[in-house]
């Protein structure tokens, strides 16, 4: 097993004394196999390894003590070991589970600045996987089980005993004397992949006692097929896309499979459990909003949305809702940073323009002489107001957003040069009527962003 490990490893990481690898470690059988085939690699090449344990808070007692179980094995084998509690109250789903878990791995991985993040996923866990993906109604997509490698927010996440039946794992921990964890919650059948294990698969051994190599190798079948159908449809792909969003009424006219190939695949893109019903109910989500001017969201989990306007579809996530809270007072031409996302200058010009910037573009030509300092660079504010560029009345910033088909999710981060509640310049999006430029500007306004370059695209 050592050997396969090993073999699996070298296939995405340079195994060296530099290397660092944290390791999803619940202290039971699968876990501890793994952190143990690990550990005596560690001490063949000198890399750091991490035992990452989340107690999930769902048992009380016997959780904290399996925690402590995993602390006294790891230091007795001089293993570093890194743990955390959820919230008493998290809810106890397989689901919730599995994404805090993750996202745990994923703060362990960036403190420690991991090369990957092991797991211990079996051949046993990837057969029931895909029985649960056929019970659940998959794709082809979903028949190819669990993958020897994913990313997890630029982090690799390696599964190297994916080979390895559940008789293997325990083989070796009994040949190497381990004790693991026995978690109870593991025999609750309540749980669909427990019910799964303990009723359905020997159900079915009873008719084919190879079931487990059936369906890894309905999965090998599945992945050959679907490097066939992605490399066809790429070229569809390039034509209802921009960037990472769809152009919905490309995508409307699509014939139904390819529809439900390309949600499954943005499902999968963004972490998400795929099902017949979750691709049908985002296919009828932007049937039934593609003539929204700016916009309407589905909510598909904790912190992730679907998006679906007139032109665009994408997902969204929780970073988009952030909004920037910082105030900056202009008091005179110069360089200003706003929360340490853009940079935004404001410099004095005698030139002559003879080209003026698109309303649309984040630099501009203007005149500050009936203006004047102090200004303020911020986002939107309750009663703000704008006198659109050509109009004599003024209007509130929400109704403007709204008739320039701006989402929900994008006015919080759409940074703004202000005199008092009254809006100037709404960068990406227009400029006011007490901005115009008669005779020359007396000022250029440029905003750049720190993180990359893009400030807005059009919705």
């Amino acid at each position: 097993m050592k050997e396969t490990v090993r073999n699996i490893l070298k296939k995405y990481v340079d195994i060296s004394c530099e290397t660092t690898f944290i390791v999803g470690f619940s202290g039971g059988w699968d876990s501890m196999c793994l952190l143990d085939i690990m550990n005596k690699l560690s001490k063949e090449y000198g890399f750091l390894l991490v035992a990452a344990h989340l107690n999930h808070n769902w048992r009380g007692k016997e959780s904290e003590a399996e925690k402590e179980r995993c602390l006294a094995f790891c230091e007795e084998n001089d293993i570093t070991f890194i743990s955390d509690t959820l919230a008493e109250g998290t809810k106890a789903s397989e689901l919730v589970a599995r994404e805090m878990r993750y996202d745990f791995f994923k703060r362990c991985a960036e403190e420690f600045e991991a090369d990957a993040i092991l797991t211990a996923h079996t051949k046993s866990d990837n057969a029931e996987t895909i029985l649960y993906r056929i019970i659940k109604g998959t794709g082809l997509n979903g028949l190819e089980g669990i993958r020897e490698l994913r990313d997890l927010g630029g982090f690799k996440v390696i599964r190297p005993i994916l080979n390895f039946s559940r008789k293997d794992i325990e083989e070796y921990c009994i040949k190497n004397e381990l004790y693991p964890n026995n978690d109870s919650s593991n025999a609750n059948t309540k749980y669909a992949r427990n019910n799964i294990r303990h009723n359905i698969m020997p159900a079915i051994k009873l008719i084919n006692p190879n079931i487990e190599n059936s369906l890894i190798t309905l999965a090998d079948i599945a992945t050959g097929n679907n490097k066939i159908i992605n490399e066809l449809m790429q070229n569809i792909e390039n034509q209802i896309t921009i960037g990472n969003k769809w152009l919905t009424q490309n995508f409307l006219i699509l014939n139904s499979a390819i529809k439900q190939h390309f949600v499954y695949k943005l499902l999968v893109n963004n972490e998400i459990e795929p099902s017949f019903s979750k691709i049908q109910e985002l296919i009828n989500f932007i049937v039934e909003n593609q003539k929204s001017k700016t916009g309407k969201t589905l909510s598909i989990a904790n912190d992730k949305w679907l998006f679906v306007s007139h032109k665009y579809t994408y997902f969204i996530h929780s970073e988009h809702y952030k909004k920037i809270e910082e105030e900056i007072n202009i008091d005179k031409a110069g360089i200003y940073e706003l929360a340490q996302e853009y940079k935004i200058s404001i410099e004095e010009t005698t030139e002559k323009v003879t080209k003026f910037p698109k309303a649309i573009s984040n630099s501009a030509y203007v005149d500050l002489t009936n203006i004047g300092f102090p200004l303020t660079i911020r986002t939107r504010r309750n009663g703000d107001i704008i006198q659109p560029f050509g109009m004599q009345g003024k209007m509130k910033l929400k109704k403007y957003f709204i008739n320039k088909n701006i989402p929900e999710h994008d006015r919080d981060k759409i940074v703004l040069l202000c005199k008092g509640n009254e809006v100037l310049w709404a960068v990406g999006i227009g400029l006011s009527e007490k901005l115009r430029t008669k005779d020359k500007p007396t000022h250029k306004l440029k905003m750049e962003s720190l993180k990359n370059g893009n400030i807005r695209q059009e919705n």
